[in-house]
């Protein structure tokens, strides 16, 4: 970033430090942000935007918009940026509270710190072209546990939803530690999104920006392959409304066709049958009649092996997290979450429900609204 460069419009969050008794939570430089009552946070990570892996940051910045854009609500892009320990976060909240931050004699987490500003600015300059109509901001805070941090930041918000993306670090885990995406599936507070995108995410995947004139490929020149068909398998589970809600974000924002999926065995008795044709209509009416849909229920002995073809012929797939104890753990995680993976095609988004059936409750509740004015109006 060059000496006379506007400096990005991007905030600095530090850590409370919790030896001190002072009453300000976070340190910040930059616009306070508003919570608006829908925010979806997108946690960036530096080997999202330092390392070659492969992932189209524009097509997974493409779905934290839509679920915004859906919601009615905003996108937080939240730049983490991982420090030794926690004497290391010291010289950033002398930096925030510096009188003179443009000094030349910088430490290097704060110039580190700075590349991520400008690296977080930009990434919302393309957010926000996606769609206009969404609010865009950005920060980037100083953390020395970056899944500590991420918690932080979503939970306290009623209406905040948290997009995670597999492949940039989040899903590993040391020995027997859990992974960032385990911990926060297990313990945040808020509805939790986790994305896994194939290779037809686009072209230029590599985003390195122009920082000392290693330029790869510029986000902003980034093209994201098109999606057209979206997958949505149903079952019973509790995350199935939010599962249906994302693919009716992405589909409104790509204008594509969702196919509900619902697989019942060979001996699935009649009223197993129609609990599954209940499933996918109760799927069609969270959709809505502005998304087009075509349900269907299939018959087999292996879920998993169903939703693994039915995948190889649409370019997303919309799928609800399991209950751990739900023998569906192990065909979504293990059989579907890792084959689905190893197609290297469909863009795979998971979804975690933090009010589990009430979301389920509302939308039948609301049919069955509807479904007794549709009855008076017929009688009048």
């Amino acid at each position: 970033m060059s000496d006379d460069s506007e400096p990005p419009d991007v905030r600095i969050t530090v850590p409370r430090d919790t030896s001190d008794s002072d009453d300000n939570s976070y340190l910040r430089s930059g616009p306070r942000i508003q919570t608006p009552d829908y925010l979806v946070v997108v946690p960036v990570t530096g080997t999202l935007l330092d390392t070659y892996t492969g992932i189209n940051v524009r097509r997974f910045l493409r779905t934290a918009v839509a679920l915004a854009a859906d919601n009615d609500g905003r996108v937080l892009l939240v730049g983490m940026e991982a420090v030794q320990d926690e004497s290391a976060l010291e010289p950033v909240r002398e930096y925030v509270q510096s009188e003179d931050p443009a000094a030349s004699d910088k430490p290097k987490v704060v110039e580190a710190i700075e590349d991520r500003q400008t690296q977080l600015a930009e990434m919302a300059d393309v957010a926000q072209e996606l769609d206009p109509g969404v609010s865009v901001t950005a920060s980037v805070r100083a953390v020395s546990d970056i899944t500590s941090g991420i918690l932080s930041v979503v939970n306290g918000g009623n209406e905040t939803a948290v997009l995670l993306l597999r492949g940039t670090g989040l899903d590993e885990g040391w020995l027997l530690n859990r992974s960032t995406v385990d911990t926060i599936l297990a313990e945040a507070e808020c509805d939790v999104f986790v994305e896994n995108m194939g290779v037809k995410s686009g072209e230029n995947t590599l985003y390195v920006p122009d920082i000392e004139g290693h330029t790869v490929a510029s986000l902003a020149e980034s093209e994201a392959e098109t999606i057209d068909s979206i997958l949505l398998p149903v079952g019973a589970g509790p995350h199935a409304a939010l599962a249906a809600e994302a693919a009716r974000a992405v589909a409104r924002h790509a204008n594509a066709s969702v196919t509900v999926l619902h697989v019942i065995s060979p001996d699935a008795s009649a009223e197993a049958t129609g609990e599954g044709e209940d499933l996918l209509k109760f799927a069609d009416y969270v959709l809505g009649s502005d998304v087009t849909t075509e349900t269907e229920l299939k018959t087999a002995s292996d879920t998993a092996d169903v939703i693994v073809q039915q995948a190889k012929d649409h370019d997303f797939v919309s799928i609800g997290a399991p209950e751990q104890k739900s023998r569906l753990k192990k065909i979504v995680y293990e059989s579907v979450q890792e084959t689905v993976s190893e197609l290297n095609e469909a863009t795979v988004l998971m979804s975690r429900d933090s009010d589990r059936t009430a979301r389920s409750l509302y939308y039948r509740w609301k049919r069955g609204i509807e479904a007794i004015e549709d009855d008076d109006n017929d009688k009048n």
